[in-house]
């Protein structure tokens, strides 16, 4: 059976079945993702909208889906329930906003899985498309205006500087962050970096690199121009992030290997003149250099952070190794909900480490480590041999180096991705039609709306 299908031709034949609910639920999830707004920060049972709107709708595509729980859904609400107990045995308190913030989480990622399947994945990649060009348009309007013009322009919109949560000071209009022209000094940025929608510019390469491997592996455009592939490029050039290339050139590296050798050999040496070229980067050196010059000093970095009225935020490294003393006070379990008994809040220092790998080791510990590197392993696996690409590991690179830098990990965007084949993955006749279709069974099975049969006639 010939399995080498790209995705974007199945929901050719079903296009029907992709609705303009669906892609506000996805667009939703992402600006979530964004983290840019303490409207979406925020998980507080005082104020219940910015918890209410995701599982609304979540409910209303269930509604709409007529979705089954099956056994995966219980077992993992089940796992949760007995990690919450061994946190309350541990710590003899309850907290209940840690429970149900992923509690909310697991449910909201059950439901995009479920009622979206791989549709969820070209609803990504076409909003993701849609926001790197309205990202590089204001970003090119930013550049033209000059300094802090623009800046200042949108600060003048009421309450905008208590509602956003970008870093550097910066403001949030939703589908769009900017950030005041001092951060590119700071950063010895060539320009002005792209947030996108995101609080910062790191993590909006994240959302256009993993619409990169979509685009590339997933999708598999066969266009000549693959307009949205280039978007996405230009808008990642602009996010002058090192993590963002980073990925880039692990997608393209295995992208160019699915190729004919002699092309790999052939484009290998520009490849890698490309990244020298990258990593000789004024911003890219300044970095790197400041990454490892931080990592030997955490002490002095906590120490400094005691008594201040604003977060710190350390370098990766540094933060990397803040976050592990947590993790080796509580190896198994980790915090969980317990913030005070990080060891620098012992100590009354106010900062914010931002290594991914280490705020989730630091709070959930092996158990949580480990379920998210197996899921994660699985759902790489899965997408390959599904969707026949050579690199079973490739998305679970991609989410490793994304949770080295950004504590993404739970957002439910980014979850619907690497917990895909833990709900999706049950063998059933569904599925075999959904991932295993010849061209002339897939006509048979899309073509046609759900309830009617090949003469068009209802069943």
């Amino acid at each position: 059976m010939n399995n080498d299908l790209s995705v974007v031709n199945k929901m050719n034949y079903r296009s029907h079945v992709i609705s303009f609910f669906d892609y506000l639920f996805v667009f939703v999830l992402i600006i979530y993702g964004g983290m840019a707004s303490t409207f979406v920060r925020s998980f507080s049972f005082d104020e219940p909208l910015p918890i209410l709107l995701p599982v609304l709708l979540s409910i209303i595509l269930i509604m709409r889906a007529k979705v089954v729980f099956n056994k995966q859904i219980y077992l993992l609400l089940l796992f949760y329930v007995i990690y919450n107990l061994a946190l309350i045995i541990k710590y003899k308190t309850i907290h209940p906003v840690f429970f149900g913030y992923l509690l909310v989480n697991f449910m909201v990622t059950y439901v995009a899985v479920k009622t979206l399947k791989f549709k969820l994945f070209i609803i990504y990649e076409n909003i993701i498309y849609y926001l790197a060009i309205v990202g590089l348009g204001i970003w090119g309007i930013q550049l033209l205006m000059g300094g802090d013009n623009l800046f200042y322009l949108l600060s003048n919109i009421p309450s905008i500087d208590t509602f956003s949560t970008v870093s550097g000071g910066g403001i949030n209009i939703v589908i769009y962050s900017i950030q005041p022209y001092i951060s590119k000094l700071i950063t010895n940025s060539i320009l002005p970096r792209n947030c996108g929608f995101a609080w910062e510019p790191g993590a909006f390469a994240v959302f256009l690199c993993l619409a990169i491997f979509i685009n590339l592996f997933i999708i598999k455009s066969k266009e000549k121009l693959n307009k949205h592939f280039w978007t996405f490029v230009l808008a990642l050039l602009s996010s002058q992030s090192t993590t963002g290339y980073v990925i880039f050139i692990v997608i393209i590296v295995f992208y160019i290997f699915q190729k004919n050798i002699k092309v790999v050999l052939l484009i290998f040496p520009f490849l890698l003149l490309i990244i020298i070229l990258l990593f000789s980067l004024p911003f890219m050196t300044e970095k790197i250099s400041k990454i490892f010059e931080e990592a030997t000093r955490v002490d002095v970095i906590v120490e400094e952070s005691i008594g201040r009225e604003n977060a710190r935020n350390p370098q990766r490294f540094a933060s990397f190794i803040i976050t592990f003393r947590d993790f080796k006070n509580n190896p198994l379990l980790g915090y969980g909900g317990h913030v005070e008994d990080r060891w620098y809040s012992q100590i009354y220092s106010n900062i914010a480490p931002i290594s991914g790998i280490g705020n989730l080791l630091a709070q959930y510990g092996l158990v949580g480590f480990l379920f998210f590197i197996t899921l994660s392993i699985n759902s790489s696996r899965f997408y390959s041999q599904s969707l026949n690409y050579k690199g079973k590991y490739l998305f679970f690179i991609i989410m490793f180096f994304i949770t080295i830098s950004y504590s993404l990990f739970f957002r439910t965007i980014i979850m619907s991705f690497w917990m895909f084949s833990f709900f999706e993955s049950t063998k059933s006749e569904e599925n075999e039609a959904e991932y295993n279709l010849t061209p002339e069974i897939e006509r048979n099975v899309y073509k046609l709306k759900p309830g009617t049969s090949n003469d068009g006639k209802n069943n």
